[in-house]
Parts: structure tokens; C-alpha cells; sequence
């Protein structure tokens, strides 16, 4: 079983998508292989394209839901956190893939059909074969997953101009992106997320509390825990102790430091409410583990 996307500790992902010569990366996505048939939240500068062949499936976009059946697809923006989930077995074929590769190194055309895309407020675009400038795109989509897979002769010029035409397509309606129906504020706060979570990555050993946490992103301390909610599904608090606990685990694993050394090294003042959390989130203490 696939355990899940490999993120940083800002939910960033850690894969390389394709090469520096060509960026983009195919990825053919079976959630019978992903635990629970979620595909944990976490984000990438490279824009998604997704498309459901198989089954249905629910993207989560900050506190959003957007349900895609089969033969749907959806466009996810640079820098948004995401993630899906399916009730069974989906097949969901997806494009990775650099800002860069649309324009061909050529900042003209960056600067003029990308960039604006790249800075609005579209976090991402439902796109269903029932509008005739969407089903354009799911067409060039499937496209590009063909020759993505394939040795033909033409191979990276054919998905240059593929990807080039979808995006021509996607710009020339953005106006018609914006009225859809986003979250208030949506990419406000995906960035004071970022923040935050940077914030507990460089600072984790240390005693934090939530005002610490909130004042990384210069919010209040319902606007962090709204953040968190919309964001990553959890709290501040919450985040932090797994945190903690996934850093003593590795430690655990790699390391002769004892127990009560971890605890403290991790941020944990009391050694017994460590034992504790750390039973409840991997159902072994922490000694145990050690054992194994």
C-alpha cells in the first residue's frame, strides 16, 4: 500500500516532477493503494491537473468540497494545499507540472498569459464535459496522459502544445473562473497557513503555545485556529503534538537517546503525558517501539 504523498513538515510535497529539461510528471492514482482511499493534503509550486476515469472522488480545497464523477476533472492553482478522498476504489490519471513549461522559457508570454493566472484569487477550476471550452481542455488532457506514456517520435513537442492550448483555453475564459463560488479570503489564508507551519517546524522543541503559533502569521488566535480548520483539517495544538510525536518516532528509530531525552528534545515537558499522547496516536509506547 502506498502510504501517501511524502510532504515536509509544511505540507509541502517532496517529489520531483519530471525533469529540469522537461517538467511535468504523469501519475496514474488508484486509491485502493492509499490508506483509507485518501490522498493526504499537501501542496506544490507546480500546477494539477486531474481527471476522474474510474469511480468518484472529493477534493478538499481549504474548507471547500468539490465532487468530481467520473469523466469530471479539476485544475489546481500553484501553492494551494489539497487533497482528496474517496468512499471506494478511484482511478484519478494527473499532470504535475512547472509554470515554465508553458511558456517555453519566452517571458513574454510568463508574464502575459501565466503570471496573471498564477497571482488571482482562482484556487482551482471545476471542469466538467457538459461546457464546451472545459471539455476541450479534459480532451487535451487525455492527450497529454497518452503521449506522457508513449515513445512516439514527437513526444515533448506534441505535450508542449497540448499543455500551450489548454492554458490558452483556461486564460481566455479566467473572467468566467472568477465568478465561481470560492472561499473568502481562500489564498490569504493558504500563505498565513504557510506561515504557521514554518513556524512550528524551526520551533517545535521549544515551549509554544497557540498565541506563539498565531503570532507567526500576524493573526489573532481564532483566526490561526480557523486557519488550521480550513486549511489542514485540524488545529494548531493538534498539528504541533503530531508533529512532535512523528519527530520522537524517528528519533526513537535512528538514535540510543532514552526516552526521557527524546520527550525533552521534541518539546515534551512531562514524560508521562509523552507515553501517553504517543500510545494514543501509534498504539505502542514509546519504549515498546524501541523494542520492535
Amino acid at each position: 500500500m502506498q502510504a501517501a504523498v511524502v510532504t515536509n513538515e509544511q505540507l509541502r510535497e517532496l517529489a520531483t516532477h519530471g525533469t529540469r529539461q522537461f517538467p511535468i510528471q504523469y501519475y496514474l492514482d488508484d486509491t485502493e493503494y492509499f490508506p483509507n482511499h485518501n490522498v493526504n493534503r499537501h501542496w506544490h509550486e507546480e500546477l494539477e491537473f486531474a481527471v476522474i476515469e474510474e469511480g468518484k472522488a472529493d477534493y478538499l480545497i481549504g474548507e471547500e468540497k468539490v465532487q468530481l464523477c467520473q469523466g469530471d476533472g479539476i485544475f489546481i492553482n500553484s501553492r494551494i494545499i489539497h487533497g482528496y478522498e474517496a468512499e471506494e476504489r478511484a482511478v484519478v490519471p494527473n499532470i504535475v507540472f512547472s509554470p515554465e513549461l508553458i511558456s517555453g522559457g519566452n517571458q513574454i508570454v510568463y508574464q502575459k498569459f501565466v503570471q496573471p493566472i498564477l497571482g488571482s484569487r482562482i484556487s482551482c477550476l471545476y471542469l466538467s464535459s457538459r461546457v464546451d471550452w472545459q471539455n476541450h481542455i479534459l480532451q487535451s488532457l487525455q492527450n497529454v496522459f497518452r503521449l506522457l506514456s508513449s515513445e512516439e517520435e514527437t513526444r515533448e513537442l506534441d505535450i508542449q502544445i497540448n499543455i500551450s492550448t489548454i492554458w490558452r483555453i483556461l486564460y481566455l475564459h479566467q473572467q468566467s473562473c472568477m465568478k465561481l463560488p470560492q472561499t473568502a479570503g481562500f489564498l490569504t489564508t493558504q500563505e498565513r497557513l504557510r506561515l504557521m507551519l514554518e513556524f512550528i517546524y524551526e520551533n517545535y522543541m521549544e515551549s509554544i503555545r497557540l498565541a506563539d503559533i498565531a503570532s507567526a502569521a500576524k493573526v489573532s488566535k481564532s483566526e490561526a485556529l480557523r486557519c488550521f480548520k480550513e486549511g489542514a483539517d485540524t488545529s494548531p495544538v493538534d498539528y504541533l503534538i503530531q508533529f512532535r510525536l512523528n519527530k520522537a518516532r524517528e528519533l526513537l528509530q535512528t538514535t540510543a537517546k532514552t526516552v526521557t531525552e527524546i520527550a525533552a528534545e521534541v518539546g515534551f515537558g512531562n514524560v508521562g503525558y509523552f507515553d501517553r499522547m504517543f500510545k494514543k496516536a501509534f498504539g505502542v509506547t514509546p519504549k515498546n517501539l524501541r523494542k520492535r
